[in-house]
């Protein structure tokens, strides 16, 4: 049987919860402020991803550019790969199964109302999934990267292969930071599953099968704390650059129909009063260009010309020409060309004969 973590569609437990009193949840540790505000924290963090967003569909639009000319391309089928993982990644739709969990959590009549412990296991495993996913793009746009800097270095189609490596290179940092996220997600939410009950005759998981008490080691991610914990202070400071003030304003439409040969920014996106003022300004030049156009084409019709009087205009023009004196003069000479045909006939009378 295949892994749960490692599957595409997974069945989900039924929508069970099962009750406790807050005096109750105190005794046995169940932190249920805690554990409301770690799955806010978690969806929070899935709704600021709008700089990967854009990487991803520029990088969709790169693939659909270089597919014919970098077919064979060492880095583009990186890219390629690159796409179909991140494809998977959109196709999990973990945010909703957060948004679900955090729904049945509720307070009625003086008691809270929980979801059950195979929901939470549900989504834990569903967070494993998505952590082995991520650790394989990282990996990826790392390979993909290194095809591209070796191809700026020779100087072959570098253009390009520039535009490529700056997406690709964003599409990495962003991955280590959402797996950075994603391992302190597992972490904060496997601390509950003890103190979570299950609803039910039988637990979700199978008996061959268990979740890991640490993402981080069970990824093998070992930059994380090597990279991030040290330099964390510099990591959060180059993703506030990279979130820098010019893509606030840009709306999710704006995603859709994103070009690589447009240049976004905040002149784009104005209120309806610069659109206005845009508007007449275009008016006014065109009637400019209009008044101009009329204005030429009334100088061409009324052209009447100047009098000039005919008798100087012919001495003029014969002072003008050359003398034509006999030594200048050229004599053709008169070619028959009955001659010719004449002399042909009489050729082949001869070899008739």
């Amino acid at each position: 049987m295949m892994a749960f973590w490692n599957q595409v569609t997974l069945e989900r437990p039924p929508y069970t919860i099962w009750q406790v009193k807050p005096p109750d949840a105190k005794r046995t540790g169940v932190d249920v402020s805690r554990f409301k505000k770690t799955l806010s924290a978690v969806i929070h963090d899935f709704e600021s991803m709008d700089d990967l967003h854009r990487n991803v569909a520029v990088l969709n639009r790169l693939i659909y550019r270089m597919k014919n000319k970098f077919r064979n391309d060492k880095g583009f089928m990186s890219m390629v790969r690159l796409g179909k993982a991140l494809d998977n990644c959109y196709r999990m739709c973990l945010k909703n199964d957060y948004v679900t969990l955090k729904s049945l959590i509720q307070m009625r009549d003086r008691m809270y109302s929980l979801p059950s412990r195979q929901n939470l296991e549900y989504v834990l495993a569903r967070t494993q999934g998505f952590g082995k996913l991520m650790t394989r793009i990282e990996s990826i746009s790392w390979i993909a990267s290194h095809y591209f800097i070796s191809r700026i270095k020779l100087g072959h189609a570098w253009n390009v292969a520039l535009v490529a490596l700056a997406t690709v290179c964003r599409i990495w940092f962003h991955t280590r930071d959402i797996l950075s996220k994603c391992c302190f997600w597992y972490d904060e939410l496997y601390r509950f599953t003890p103190q979570f009950q299950y609803v039910g005759a039988k637990p979700w998981l199978p008996n061959d099968q268990s979740l890991p008490h640490n993402l981080k080691s069970w990824l093998c991610v070992d930059w994380e704390d090597r990279d991030l914990s040290h330099n964390s202070s510099i990591g959060q400071q180059l993703i506030k650059k990279i979130m820098s003030e010019e893509y606030d304003n840009i709306t999710n439409e704006k995603i859709n129909t994103l070009m690589l040969n447009e240049e976004i920014d905040d002149s784009e996106i104005d209120d309806s009063d610069t659109d206005n003022s845009r508007l007449t300004q275009n008016i006014e030049v065109t009637s400019n260009n209009n008044v101009k156009n009329k204005f030429l084409s009334n100088n061409d019709t009324e052209d009447i010309g100047e009098v000039i009087n005919r008798e100087t205009f012919v001495s003029n023009s014969s002072s003008s020409l050359p003398p034509n004196d006999g030594s200048t003069a050229i004599k053709r000479k008169h070619v028959n060309t009955n001659q010719g045909k004449s002399s042909k006939k009489s050729k082949m009378r001869r070899k008739q004969k």
